[in-house]
């Protein structure tokens, strides 16, 4: 098992909303390398996911999420069990549910605990170069948040 905590921020850079966790990725990365953190910016999901998750003791991803149960740019913790059951989480052509599905199937070593962090978007599928105003406004409030998710789920797992 590799003992690093992984964060793992996903998205994807042509869609509006959905490049929201990519953005805070961007800024929290040089801080969290130097707290100890192996973090990687991925701007694609799915079977891609496996070679960064593999037999990692913990794993930590953000990621946009579509729930309507929050204002837009609210940072949660979301249960892993509830990821398979939601029609839409992300636009991304393979969800993490079947990601890990398909992991268990082939045998492949799973983190030993997996965390997710959302954020609360409202538009994933408009192709623009820009977030929403919304989330544009609340980047600096989102991206504080989810560092603190992060050393929270971090200190938990240790």
């Amino acid at each position: 098992m590799n003992s690093k905590p992984l964060i793992l921020f996903i998205g994807n850079y042509l869609f509006r909303d959905d490049k929201v966790s990519l953005l805070v990725g961007e800024k929290l990365k040089p801080v969290l390398e130097n707290e100890g953190f192996e973090v990687e910016i991925m701007d694609k999901s799915g079977l891609p996911l496996i070679d960064y998750i593999e037999g990692r003791e913990l794993a930590i991803i953000v990621d946009s999420v579509v729930t309507s149960k929050h204002p837009v740019g609210e940072v949660v913790e979301v249960d892993i069990d509830e990821v398979g059951k939601q029609s839409v989480w992300s636009p991304h052509y393979m969800n993490l549910s079947e990601t890990l599905k398909v992991m268990k199937e082939l045998g492949i070593p799973m983190p030993r605990e997996i965390q997710i962090i959302g954020i609360e978007v409202s538009d994933v599928y408009t192709i623009s170069e820009e977030v929403s105003e919304q989330l544009k406004e609340k980047l600096e409030e989102i991206t504080r948040k989810v560092y603190d998710l992060v050393k929270k789920k971090s200190f938990r797992q240790a």
